[in-house]
């Protein structure tokens, strides 16, 4: 059986880069996003073509009660995840004097809490599955 990996924000980018590079090492890959659909399928694409292997899951990793609900169904379904890149993120380009409230706590819940609320319910069935595990945080300057 193969080791699953997590991405998050693998819609694009350095994401879409490390979900796609994790596929070529033999990984089954969580190709996660939010609001872009359509660049998760291109990465997804991008795997098989490459001859990987992966599913799509979509959901706000800023909304703790929904990436519980969505990660718990995923290991009900097919087992812990063997590792998680926490690589979603998003910048609000904007003075920091002319930053709004909202932009911030964007920032915040989107950057910061969405370890929590990613990592919580998978940490203990990684645990549990005895199979050494990663989780990877890349953190870039705003």
């Amino acid at each position: 059986m193969s080791r699953s990996v997590l991405v998050t924000g693998a819609s694009k980018g350095i994401g879409r880069a490390i979900a796609c590079q994790l596929a070529a090492d033999g990984f089954n890959i969580g190709v996660h996003y939010h609001r872009d659909a359509t660049g998760a399928q291109e990465t997804l694409n991008a795997i098989v073509a490459n001859g990987g292997n992966g599913r799509l899951l979509s959901f706000d990793v800023a909304n703790r009660e929904q990436c519980r609900e969505v990660l718990e169904h995923e290991i009900a379904q097919h087992g812990a995840w063997y590792g998680v890149v926490s690589n979603a993120g998003i910048a609000r380009d904007a003075a920091f004097p002319a930053l709004s409230d909202d932009d911030w706590d964007a920032v915040i819940h989107t950057n910061l809490d969405s370890f929590y609320n990613v990592i919580q319910p998978c940490i203990m069935p990684m645990i549990g599955a005895r199979q050494g595990g990663r989780i990877i945080t890349p953190r870039f300057p705003a």
